[in-house]
């Protein structure tokens, strides 16, 4: 049976190509924040250690532009427009589905949007030319010794592993932003409460009862940011700088300790029951 290809290049080699350099993109920039960071970032969103914008990148390279090796100049100039623009369009794509950016180039000089930056872009351009003419014909001579059974099957392992990996991380994302979504409608739900308590005095309003909703709502978000907390673990360490302008309060909360925020709410309203009680009591006295 004869494999697919595309533009001439059989579908579990590309795929293989696509996790190789995948997996050296993650190499490098866990390598790069690392060294800055003095500590071991382990980069990227899924669990295993690929980051999929270097491999699709490389592969567009590969499949598209090979033509143009002959012409080292057009082909760094091509390579960096178009390697910004698929960092560009990753980084928006992500902005729009999570509300949320992983990386922001905002206090940078020459940077779009945030989303690019000048040097970065430059940058690109040179690795597309060490990884075309130098990588890239490596790799193929050392992947054709593969047999062609092993190199399927490797490619049907591998793919099932990363698609699990890929699921998991997407629900964690939608997990997070759905808890967030409810932490924020709950925040807006505690101002309007606020609002009430601080007329209750004018309006002769059960004070008491107020506070008392307000603290279970308080409660209530606590949890909801604990769980975002932990569905995001993963994406806050290894993305120290996220930046969303959605959820610019409620990240920093979550930054903070969850544990010591909620033992003082639940302390506050212990309290806040026991002067009720004590209050009744009084009353029935009286």
């Amino acid at each position: 049976m004869t494999e697919p290809t595309l533009l001439g290049y059989p579908i579990s080699l590309l795929f293989l190509y696509f996790l190789w350099y995948s997996f050296l993109g993650w190499l490098m920039e866990t390598c790069w924040c690392s060294f800055f960071k003095g500590r071991f970032v382990a980069r990227g969103f899924l669990k295993g250690p690929i980051c999929p914008i270097y491999g699709i990148g490389i592969l567009m390279m590969v499949l598209f532009f090979t033509g143009l090796m002959g012409y080292p100049v057009v082909f760094y100039l091509v390579s960096t427009v178009t390697l910004s623009a698929w960092e560009y369009f990753v980084g928006w794509l992500l902005e729009v589905t999570t509300h949320t950016r992983y990386w922001d180039y905002s206090q940078k000089r020459f940077n779009l949007h945030g989303r690019i930056r000048l040097d970065y872009c430059l940058f690109w351009g040179v690795a597309a030319y060490i990884v075309l003419y130098f990588i890239q014909p490596a790799t193929e001579r050392l992947f054709a010794r593969i047999p062609l059974l092993t190199r399927q099957a490797l490619a049907i392992a591998a793919a099932a592993v990363t698609l699990v990996d890929i699921v998991t991380t997407i629900r964690s994302l939608a997990m997070t932003t759905m808890l967030m979504e409810k932490a924020k409608a709950i925040n807006a739900e505690m101002d309007r409460r606020r609002g009430e308590l601080s007329q209750s005095g004018r309006q002769k309003l059960d004070e008491a009862r107020l506070q008392a909703a307000l603290l279970q709502l308080e409660l209530k978000e606590t949890d909801l940011l604990a769980d975002a907390a932990h569905y995001s673990a993963r994406f806050r360490h290894r993305y120290d700088h996220l930046v969303s302008q959605r959820y610019h309060s409620l990240l920093t909360r979550i930054r903070e300790e969850s544990s010591p925020l909620k033992a003082h709410r639940l302390a506050r309203l212990a309290d806040l029951k026991a002067r009720k009680q004590k209050k009744k009591e009084a009353n029935r006295k009286q």
